[in-house]
């Protein structure tokens, strides 16, 4: 019997696409099921594995979960709450498999699964030690990472919702859902675990301090080192009387921002490799029979745990080793990959598995792909030259357009968008075009800006309104620049009244600064620089201006330095940037024609480059034709458009 989520939840649904997934994987179309779970096992693993702490117990706990969502997605009465419900399942079996972890006796099973337990699991291993490690954490960072090991049972299951919805991985009101509380009363738990995690940060510091005060070693005789409540109570108390230990250190960053940039953990190999080394094809094999012998295959290489082994027996294993077979192999194919040019045998899905009907055709929209790749930008941040580290440093974005009611208007285009004539004014245009740009390995927007009270200023809130709910930041480009050479007292008019969206979440910060980029002309020089440090000195802005003949060597250097090109470029240290291409509404010919083989080349180096700043030239200049957004002259299975598949590619193969 499915579970739904509590009567009173009230929640905003998924979108219309996301949603006709959702019933289109009911019906029995496995593509869509393929894609749910795809979507999800990202989000399932890092929560899953952030409220029990134990990696190799998490394999196991979603495995569970996303075994359920498989079996019980038809019986969902409600498909836009479809999140909600997978995270409650989540919380569920989380719940379970610690009571059964508390209940088991300290020794039991068989001396071969005890052994195989020994030579396949780490019982030491911890998902903070994974998440410092595999995200390369340092500073701040690092610091509230390691805080949370000192948070209680209860409140680390809070706190693995909490971090996804920081991260945009869930809204407020599914973490509500999910915990089964209304909004206020899940507002009033959040703000006690902030304040909570707080208070572990500074226990975290005060113990990372060399040499301790003598009072704090003295607090802690007879401490085992091991993070528990009641010491943290003690340490935390030592900390509030202490005139050594109680300062507040300056620069302090808030955990919520610290946690928002951090990049999901990437679901372990165990989980998408399971039958890596012999996939199964069932139109041709009996499905347990295979799948219990890939299972057995796995174990003996060391990839799958003990407790997977005894799964794997009882058939349990059979089911999820298909639907993770889907989201390896059947990434590719929904990336625009050739499956036969690779090599590789047709994918088994998961309604295969299921025995589910195939024969319904699949109605889905082309947007029903759209939700974005959360691992596709996992991994280590590289750290610019001379910048300490928890910086989020590279920054990958592209450039922005809100010039106009519509799309096209005025002046037209040579291509026409998938999406059609669209509303840029649409919250749901925005939505659609965020996930666009997540997909495309993305972390940022960079919006055009010609001024206060001009249409573009004016289109601010609802970028930031739908950033802060979708994880994802903005900046503006500052265009005047490059047309007019702007007084001091106006650059500091205009980044006063920008502060109004700056000093928000969803506006792109690095060293704990707002970031603003600005445009410039081609015969500009250090005097715009020098403009700019003036203009900036009490702002406090992360001024990222772009290059000029010299810029290298001007006395007043700004924070970070850009191109602008329709052609790939990297100015080391400083940038790199990539265009699809340059063809003006109003020319006849293309000054640089798109090429997606050339594109991908230049993806890679851009991807590689190791630039604190990667930057796409552009998202959606339909009037200059340098737009990646999905056209029908470049559309693909993914639904994202051939250029942000290429993106998806490339930053996924260099994480950030």
């Amino acid at each position: 019997m499915t579970e739904t989520p509590p009567s009173g939840y009230d929640g905003p649904r998924l979108p219309e696409a996301r949603t006709e997934l959702v019933r289109a994987a009911q019906r029995g179309d496995a593509r869509a099921l393929d894609v749910l779970v795809a979507d999800h096992l990202p989000l399932v693993y890092n929560l899953v594995g952030r409220a029990l702490g134990t990696p190799a117990d998490a394999d196991d706990v979603v495995q569970e979960v996303m075994l359920q969502l498989v079996r019980d997605v038809r019986q969902l009465r409600d498909p836009g709450a479809f999140r909600s419900w997978l995270v409650t399942i989540a919380l569920r079996e989380v719940g379970r498999h610690s009571q059964a972890r508390r209940s088991a006796p300290a020794t039991g099973g068989s001396a071969a699964l005890d052994a195989d337990a020994v030579q396949l699991a780490d019982p030491a291993a911890d998902f903070v030690d994974l998440t410092i490690t595999v995200l390369s954490l340092s500073g701040q960072r690092r610091e509230a990472v390691e805080a949370t090991r000192w948070l209680d049972a209860d409140e680390q299951h809070l706190l693995s919702l909490w971090w996804m919805e920081v991260a945009g991985r869930l809204t407020r009101a599914e973490l509500a859902g999910a915990m089964e509380l209304t909004l206020p009363q899940t507002a009033v738990r959040v703000q006690r675990l902030k304040a909570r995690l707080e208070v572990a940060r500074a226990v975290v510091r005060a113990l990372a301090e060399d040499p301790r005060c003598p009072g704090l070693r003295e607090t802690l005789r007879g401490w085992n080192g091991k993070p528990d409540g009641l010491w943290r109570k003690r340490i935390a108390k030592h900390l509030r009387t202490c005139p050594v230990c109680g300062d507040e250190p300056v620069g302090l960053i808030a955990s919520e921002r610290l946690l928002a940039d951090l990049a999901l953990v990437a679901v372990p190999p165990v989980l998408l490799a399971l039958l890596a080394p012999h996939p199964v094809d069932l139109a041709t094999a009996g499905a347990s029979a295979t799948v219990d012998g890939a299972a057995s295959h796995a174990a003996r290489a060391g990839k799958v745990s003990a407790g997977k082994a005894v799964l794997a027996g009882a058939g349990a294993v059979a089911l999820v080793a298909v639907l993770v077979l889907g989201y390896v192999v059947g990434l590719p194919q929904r990336h625009g990959a050739s499956r036969a040019a690779a090599g590789a045998p047709p994918p088994a899905t998961v309604a295969t598995a299921l025995a589910a009907p195939s024969s319904a055709p699949s109605d889905l929209p082309s947007a029903t792909a759209a939700t974005p790749d959360p691992t596709a930008s996992t991994g280590s941040p590289s750290q610019a030259p001379g910048k300490e580290s928890g910086t989020g440093l590279p920054v990958r974005a592209a450039f922005y357009y809100p010039w106009y009611p519509d799309n096209f208007t005025p002046g037209g285009s040579h291509y026409t968008a998938s999406a059609g004539r669209y509303s840029v004014d649409a919250p749901a245009t925005v939505n659609r075009q965020i996930a666009d740009m997540q997909y495309g390995g993305l972390q940022a927007g960079i919006a055009s800006w010609w001024g206060v009270g001009r249409r573009e200023d004016t289109r601010l809130p609802l970028l930031m309104a739908e950033g802060a709910r979708t994880g994802f930041s903005w900046s503006v480009y500052y265009e005047q620049e490059g047309y007019t050479d702007p007084s001091v007292a106006q650059i500091q008019s205009d980044l006063t009244h920008l502060r109004t969206f700056a000093d928000q979440k969803a506006w792109l910060h690095v060293d704990g600064k707002p970031v603003v980029f600005v445009y410039a002309e081609g015969d500009d020089g250090c005097d715009m620089a020098t403009r700019w440090a003036e203009a900036n000195r009490t702002a406090g802005y992360y001024v990222v201006l772009k290059v000029f003949s010299g810029y290298r060597s001007c006395a007043n250097q700004p924070q970070g330095w850009h191109q602008y090109s329709d052609t790939v470029d990297v100015q080391p240290g400083f940038s790199a940037s990539l265009s699809p291409g340059f063809w003006k509404n109003d020319e006849a010919t293309p000054r640089v024609p798109r090429d997606l083989a050339r594109f991908r080349r230049d993806a890679e180096t851009v991807a590689a480059s190791g630039a604190p700043f990667q930057l796409v030239v552009t998202y959606n200049e339909w009037g200059e034709g340098t737009a990646t957004e999905s056209a029908t002259a470049w559309a693909s299975p993914s639904g994202h458009g051939a250029y942000l598949d290429i993106l998806h590619d490339a930053f996924a193969a260099h994480p950030r």
